[in-house]
């Protein structure tokens, strides 16, 4: 997966961006539905985090 990490003028992380055809891969894999509005989707944001996880290893375990 080309995971890129977006970044503020300090250097945190403050976003990910993947290519649309990971998202759609995502999507299915983890039944993320678009019905609801993103920013009201408390269970797309932990899905994705749960996805993330699987992609690169916590800084916590390094």
């Amino acid at each position: 997966m080309d995971v890129k990490y977006l970044s503020d003028d300090k250097g945190k992380i403050t976003g990910v961006f993947i290519a649309i055809e990971e998202w759609e891969r995502l999507q299915k894999q983890y039944n993320i539905s678009e019905k609801a509005p993103a920013d009201s989707g408390a269970k797309l944001q932990q899905s994705l985090a749960e996805a993330m996880k699987k992609v690169k290893p916590s800084e916590e375990t390094e």
